[in-house]
């Protein structure tokens, strides 16, 4: 079995040889860098902070496998702030008014595609 750093530095050579910014990565991919036959949790957690020495950030995705994003590319990125894009939300936070199922649906439409999403 490889070490989470040594999985890491494989798969943050895997994006840079393949010569993107953003890439998804099978289960099958992780467990042949690693040498390892199940992927635990903790192990996942180790390796996500390895990449993130190396600037590349890993997502487990919901349909699987998991994504892989040079953190560099967020550099030049739009920022976003809460007083420009929730002031109301700031408001109704300050006044204890806040309507967070209604914030949750309006999320959710966007980023889980209007799924029904169970909380875990």
């Amino acid at each position: 079995m490889r070490t989470a750093e040594e999985t890491a530095i494989l798969t943050a050579l895997l994006l840079k040889r393949a010569n993107e910014k953003r890439a998804r990565v099978s289960t099958k991919t992780i467990r042949r860098l690693s040498q390892r036959r199940t992927i635990r949790r903790a192990f996942l957690d180790m390796l996500e902070q390895h990449l993130d020495d190396l600037g590349v950030i890993l997502i487990e995705l919901d349909r699987g496998g998991y994504g892989l994003i040079a953190a560099s590319t967020l550099d030049g990125a739009r920022a976003v702030t809460a007083k420009k894009f929730l002031s109301k939300e700031l408001s109704a936070l300050r006044d204890k008014a806040i309507n967070f199922d209604r914030l949750r649906l309006e999320v959710e439409e966007e980023f889980v595609g209007g799924e029904e999403h169970e909380e875990e």
